[in-house]
């Protein structure tokens, strides 16, 4: 009887092991989960700036391709005149 008492709490201890270990293998899964969502959350972020830049430089790059086809014309209008 004492032997079948052994097995059986060394059998409750190999569990209890067994679950103490999948239960910390599933708080790091959680942790690192959190952080892939925090580092996708600042990739966005950034993208979302990067875009902004990206248009802000368009828009300028359009207003001086406009001034320079103005100034284009003005100086082909003063060469008219002479």
């Amino acid at each position: 009887m004492t032997d079948r008492l052994d097995r059986i709490e060394r059998l409750v201890e190999s569990n209890a092991k067994s679950i103490q270990a999948l239960t910390d293998e599933m708080a790091e899964m959680k942790r690192d989960r959190d952080v892939m969502y925090n580092l996708m959350s600042e990739l966005t972020s950034k993208q979302i700036s990067t875009y902004s830049i990206m248009k802000n430089l368009d828009d300028r790059q359009s207003q001086l391709a406009n001034q320079q086809q103005q100034l284009i014309d003005i100086i082909k209008s003063m060469n008219k005149e002479k």
